[in-house]
């Protein structure tokens, strides 16, 4: 991690086990909250870490959601692989209050770099590749571990193009298929399987053909055209590689007596798609990870603004842009200096008032609030960029392949 990813971020969070840190929340679901929290044991202070909390308390919250935390502290302890999270340690914070933390993969995940960038059908290959080798360990452990919930956000690459999967907690560790397990993953990249609470090597296999789909052609697949159940990739993906195409169609199929039943049936139908060159994947820094929503794959805030301004005739565009410039900046210095001047100073008003207890509530909320302002910084920055003319918008010039 180092030191240039600790010098950026701030580990002003409580102090838990005597040890660990807590910075920036970067994750927030019905199970669980986590974050980024920095070992004040490591000598020099560079190790960072991913701690994730689960509060039996919470409203919501029991013992069935208690079993999935469970589960993936030892599936986390069973597995080996440089593409998987390391289990550091697991310990109650609390009364009821439960930290697992584990170690933070390098990079930014596949839906942050998907924002950025259109990937080629090599670069496809070669991600679909890499985790099919990942799939191929944890389906052939003992006992077998089904993931459950992969999709892009699940996925973090590096600026070497390693990939890993992470998000361990909605595994399941004992192949069922008679169902009446708890449904976990997320629609569209769910197998229809999951909906009966079935869950094979076959079900992480459909899922990994819609995070694919989703890569490839930018849309969430609960949006992708269908016939039936069937995704209708022909003409969803109607630029790509055939070959790889149909794989997707044969990874994504509904009935799962038809669909691949294990990665290396995949790996080995995959190896039959001839190679082409093709560029470097470009590296996407760990700060623009933590700062971007990322959601859904959809298009950036004020898309399409510019080229409508460019249509508007002059004098009046000069001055729409020019209104729309000034607010755009204003905004972005009014949401700023609430960030960084006037929310520490109330937070550290509360923390102090407040008990120990209630810190790490008052540090959730604090990041919820920081995290909302981030999106509002974005957004203006997104539009500053579309009041300003360039190159790009007044002369559309086809890019060479």
């Amino acid at each position: 991690m180092g030191r240039e990813y600790t010098r950026r971020v701030t580990f002003d969070g409580p102090l838990l086990n005597q040890r660990w840190r807590l910075g920036p929340r970067v994750g927030s679901g019905a199970q669980a909250r986590t974050y980024v929290a920095r070992d004040e044991r490591a000598k020099r202070r560079e190790r960072v870490a991913i701690l994730k909390q689960f509060d039996l308390k919470k409203e919501g919250s029991g013992w069935k959601n208690f079993d999935l935390f469970e589960r993936e502290v030892r599936v986390l302890k069973s597995l080996r692989h440089p593409g998987i999270p390391r289990f550091i340690e697991m310990f109650e914070s609390e009364p009821g209050v439960f930290n697992l933390v584990m170690e933070k993969m390098p990079g930014a995940t596949l839906r942050a770099i998907a924002t950025k960038v259109r990937f080629t059908d090599r670069e496809l290959r070669d991600m679909l590749a890499r985790l099919l080798e990942i799939l191929d360990t944890i389906h052939r452990h003992d006992p077998p571990v089904i993931h459950r919930d992969i999709k892009p956000s699940n996925l973090i690459r590096d600026a070497e193009g390693h990939i890993a999967l992470v998000d361990f907690g909605g595994v399941r560790d004992v192949i069922r298929e008679s169902g009446g397990s708890t449904i976990v993953g997320t629609f569209g990249y769910m197998a229809p399987e999951q909906l009966h609470g079935q869950a094979t090597p076959a079900t992480d296999i459909y899922s990994l053909g819609a995070t694919l789909v989703a890569l490839a052609g930018k849309v969430e697949p609960e949006d992708v055209p269908r016939n039936g159940l069937r995704m209708d990739l022909q003409r969803h993906l109607r630029d790509r590689d055939r070959q790889l195409v149909s794989l997707l169609e044969a990874m994504t199929e509904p009935n799962p007596d038809q669909r691949p039943q294990s990665a290396r049936d995949v790996s080995k139908l995959l190896r039959e798609i001839p190679k082409r060159p093709s560029r470097p994947l470009p590296a996407v820094s760990q700060r623009e990870e933590l700062d971007k929503p990322q959601d859904r794959l959809v298009a950036r805030p004020f898309d399409g603004l510019g080229d409508m301004l460019a249509n508007v005739p002059q004098p009046f565009g000069f001055v729409l842009r020019l209104l729309l410039l000034v607010f755009s900046i204003g905004g972005y210095v009014g949401v700023t200096v609430l960030q960084s001047v006037l929310l520490p100073v109330v937070f550290a008003l509360v923390g102090a008032a407040a008990g120990e207890r209630a810190k790490p509530k008052i540090a959730a909320t604090r990041d919820d609030i920081i995290g909302a302002l981030d999106e509002g910084k974005a957004g203006f920055r997104s539009l500053q960029a579309h009041c300003l003319p360039s190159a790009k918008r007044k002369k559309r010039l086809p890019k060479p392949k």
